[in-house]
């Protein structure tokens, strides 16, 4: 009764260590984090502005993705300021909706064509302190942003390049706030840039 009982006992505690890893995998598969220089930064929040668009091109939604450090200030249903020390990114991207980004794949876009299904600026803050403006800030220059859920959930998968050629890679998946800008003229890009000053 012994030896028959021992394998069986193995078996079961071995099932439950391979279930707990597998579900261990699913959790960090379902975190929202991104990855860069090998250290790995969690995202708490996120939201979309739509800039509307002009002659053919796509609608120009920015989108911004924070740790939870980060403080979003509004008024008049407007983002005011961002503050805070954390750590985030940011995309100038061009969809064929205004109020939502599209389920596919967002290619970096070098020539600024603002056509569908690119971006064209992008950038990435690392454990940045908006009131000394200090901390790590850089520009992405290639890759590309899947959107696979754009329900009440986003989810979102990055794989991007930074301007010194080291890969920035991400997922996100949660809600995001949208504003809506399409009536003022965006200025520049970057105004993510301007706001966490």
């Amino acid at each position: 009764m012994k030896k028959v009982f021992t394998p069986i006992a193995v078996l079961l505690v071995f099932s439950l260590f391979v279930g707990g890893c597998k579900k261990d995998k699913k959790d960090d598969a379902s975190k929202s984090s991104f990855s860069y220089n090998n250290t790995e930064y969690d995202l708490a929040k996120g939201f979309l502005e739509n800039y509307g668009k002009s002659g053919d091109e796509g609608y120009n939604l920015d989108l911004t993705l924070l740790s939870d450090a980060f403080v979003i200030h509004e008024s008049g249903g407007e983002i005011d300021s961002i503050t805070g020390t954390g750590s985030g990114m940011n995309f100038e991207i061009y969809t064929s909706q205004s109020t939502k980004l599209d389920v596919k794949e967002y290619v970096y876009d070098a020539l600024e064509s603002g056509a569908d299904g690119t971006f064209d600026f992008g950038m990435l803050v690392i454990n940045y302190n908006t009131m000394t403006e200090s901390g790590e800030l850089l520009e992405i220059t290639g890759g590309k942003i899947t959107v696979v859920n754009n329900g009440s959930d986003y989810e979102i998968n990055i794989n991007c390049t930074a301007s010194n050629g080291k890969t920035i890679t991400g997922h996100f998946k949660g809600p995001l706030r949208y504003f809506n800008y399409d009536k003022k003229k965006k200025s520049e890009p970057g105004m993510f840039h301007k706001r966490i000053g």
